[in-house]
């Protein structure tokens, strides 16, 4: 792995890790340029404080132990894209983000989970 992805792969670390280790949102949102983009199936998030609206409300929707049950799956790196898989249990067996990060912060990132009937 040269400099470069190793860099992006320590700012998604760093963002997964904020989530996980439930940081907060401050410390979610910190990765993100000023005027990132976050797209999901739903939505376009313009700017920090409309990607913070998304994290607070998804993290409050989520399933009673969702977080405590993250696994990270697949971690790939190319160029500025980084790509992930992961999974939260039974209640979520699959979502995935891909990132693009520039100068140390995410730039644009879009999401999407399939979570079970009962999620």
């Amino acid at each position: 792995m040269d400099i470069r992805a190793s860099e992006i792969e320590s700012v998604v670390r760093n963002h997964l890790q904020a989530f996980v280790e439930q940081q907060g949102v401050d410390a979610i949102v910190r990765d993100y340029d000023d005027d990132a983009r976050f797209l999901s199936e739903v939505k376009t998030y313009h700017g920090k404080p409309e990607i913070r609206q998304f994290f607070e409300a998804f993290i409050a929707s989520l399933p009673p132990n969702a977080i405590s049950r993250f696994s990270l799956r697949t971690l790939r790196v190319e160029g500025d894209i980084a790509y992930i898989t992961w999974s939260a249990g039974n209640a979520i067996p699959l979502g995935t983000d891909t990132f693009v990060v520039r100068d140390g912060k995410i730039v644009s990132q879009t999401f999407a989970m399939h979570p079970t009937a009962a999620a």
